[in-house]
């Protein structure tokens, strides 16, 4: 080796630019590191229910739920299977004269305190069963009604026996 080199060695500047060096590694693992941790992130509304007054001044609601299901219409009846001339017993409950039964259901919802409204829309589709028109309904609820209330809900309006298919959208976190 040769002498200057040696001199080098322990000398205060190779002793520097070495702990540059090792400073600078450090510091790109830790923005690395800082870069790939996950973060907590607020949770994002995914709709916003809100109340404006007369006066123009806008109200947030709070934590709310909108809850989306299907019920029969009168039509409903024409388009269900049919063995030997008669509809099955399983679809019976889908048989409407009339539209007192989708109006009592509406009242019921309305009457129950969780449940801020409701809409219904005339929606032809197919799930489970055949392709066949209906009532699309949105109902706008507190937290603390949930799916699975709404659920017995329907199942005990309609005296259904088949699984209820409920689309829930939550209205939670952050309000930005």
């Amino acid at each position: 080796m040769s002498e200057q080199s040696q001199n080098l060695e322990g000398s205060p500047r190779s002793t520097f630019w070495g702990t540059i060096q090792v400073a600078f590694v450090c510091a790109t693992i830790l923005v690395v590191v800082y870069l790939l941790a996950p973060r907590p992130q607020p949770p994002r509304r995914l709709w916003e229910p809100v109340v404006i007054e007369k006066n123009g001044s806008l109200t947030v609601m709070g934590e709310t739920r909108q809850m989306h299901f299907w019920t029969p219409s009168v039509q409903t009846k024409d388009y269900l299977a049919k063995t030997a001339s008669s509809i099955s017993d399983q679809d019976k409950w889908q048989v409407l004269s009339n539209d007192d039964s989708l109006l009592q259901f509406g009242t019921m919802l309305h009457t129950n305190s969780d449940i801020i409204g409701y809409r219904r829309t005339e929606v032809w589709g197919h799930g489970r069963s055949g392709f066949k028109p209906g009532w699309w309904w949105t109902v706008n609820a507190l937290t603390n009604y949930s799916a699975v209330e709404m659920g017995h809900t329907y199942q005990s309006f309609w005296k259904c026996s088949s699984p209820v298919f409920i689309e829930v959208v939550e209205s939670r976190g952050s309000e930005q």
